[in-house]
């Protein structure tokens, strides 16, 4: 078994084996003792423990192979045995390898190494075991070939500092964003939403309702980040330029929200 293609293929396809984890763990990502099934509570503790510690190791780390096939058990040991017999052995002929050596034997790599450097031997359709621990530690759907670059560079854009984070924590109206900081997800804060460190724009608070950024926050801010057809500028940059435009940016955030 190769336990990185494994754990990568659950996560491309978490529309099917999402729910089988999801009924485990529910909204108890971060403990210990959720579900209801016998041994439920044990394996979701394995499940999670085994994900966070492979998450901090860097790529060649001692120990991160034998932390990955930990991992891919436990993930296989929560889905019914003929999903995870499919995941082993028979997931379109492409996870029947064995990682000997760094190099997966008798499996068919028809994937190529990521931009990050994660060798094709970790990946399955361009998703790799860290997209796993996104969806299934941080509840972060921003994964995989076409939603991974768009998390990236969503978080390559100032964010407020620690302590100004920790400042808003409970400060309504703002988008959060999920990252990662070793084996831990952390919540990042991108910083034009604030006039100062202090206050946020009113109009931010406002769009960001009507945007519904509490349910999809990487949404709302792909939509301040990227350039709008409409405004000609992302609508970030617009912010501070007085009611006028406050009533631009509220109009054409009512005018995609009405579309749809």
């Amino acid at each position: 078994m190769n336990p990185y293609r494994v754990l990568a293929a659950v996560a491309a396809d978490w529309g099917r084996f999402g729910p089988y984890l999801r009924s485990v763990t529910g909204d108890a990502a971060d403990t210990t003792g959720a579900g209801d099934a016998a041994g439920a509570p044990a394996a979701l503790a394995s499940v999670l423990r085994s994900l966070r510690s492979l998450r901090s190791m860097e790529r060649h780390a001692p120990g991160r192979a034998a932390a990955a096939d930990e991992t891919a058990r436990s993930v296989l040991a929560l889905l019914p045995p003929a999903e995870a017999e499919r995941l082993v052995a028979g997931h379109p002929g492409r996870l029947a390898g064995t990682l000997e050596n760094g190099v997966l034997e008798n499996g068919a790599l028809e994937d190529g190494a990521l931009e990050d450097g994660t060798p094709a031997s970790e990946t399955y359709a361009g998703f790799t075991a860290a997209d796993l621990a996104l969806l299934l530690l941080d509840d972060n759907p921003m994964v995989g070939p076409l939603l991974g670059p768009v998390r990236e560079r969503l978080l390559s854009y100032p964010m407020l500092d620690d302590w100004a984070a920790e400042a808003h924590a409970r400060t309504p109206g703002l988008i959060r964003l999920r990252g990662e900081s070793g084996a831990r997800g952390v919540d990042r804060i991108p910083s034009f939403q604030f006039g100062d460190a202090a206050t946020p724009w009113p109009v931010v608070v406002t769009v960001n309702g009507l945007l519904d950024a509490a349910r999809d926050p990487w949404g709302a801010a792909d939509w301040w980040l990227s350039a709008n057809g409409y405004l000609g500028v992302a609508p970030a940059e617009l912010l501070g330029g007085g009611s006028g435009q406050d009533g631009q940016l509220v109009g054409t955030a009512r005018y995609v929200v009405e579309g749809e």
